[in-house]
């Protein structure tokens, strides 16, 4: 066998070789971006479901009910806007957009800052804004 033979087998193997790993991974780079992308999804619908069901809680709760509860700072660790425009509480995430009916008439908003907020129960209305500093 000649040396320039070996020479160009080896290139064709390294070649070879290169492309496999390649290929192999962008198919687990999309995958893991997919799984990340899932995780968001299901992150943002269980802080809507958290919020909606602290809002069921206190519909159904007699007056001077209280309550303090957590807004996480990020979601999946990137930042997101939530928004309270009449019954509909809104998640903007990302290039997303989530959007959760409530079953009650809520005053006040949540702040800028996430965190703690208390939702509370007064003469029958239901009233949610910033709560203590932990």
């Amino acid at each position: 066998m000649k040396k320039g033979q070996t020479s160009v087998e080896f290139v064709i193997l390294m070649t070879f070789m290169i492309f496999v790993f390649t290929a192999t991974f962008v198919v687990i780079q999309q995958k893991s971006n997919d799984v990340n992308e899932n995780m968001s999804v299901r992150q943002t619908s269980e802080l809507l479901n958290v919020i909606k069901n602290e809002v069921d809680m206190a519909s159904a709760s007699i007056d001077g009910y209280s309550k303090e509860f957590l807004i996480p700072d990020y979601i999946n660790g990137e930042e997101f806007i939530l928004e309270l425009i009449d019954d509909e509480l809104i998640i903007h995430y990302k290039d997303q957009t989530q959007i959760a009916f409530l079953n009650a008439n809520i005053t006040g908003n949540f702040s800028q800052y996430k965190g703690y907020h208390v939702i509370s129960k007064i003469s029958n209305q239901i009233i949610v804004g910033p709560g203590n500093l932990h």
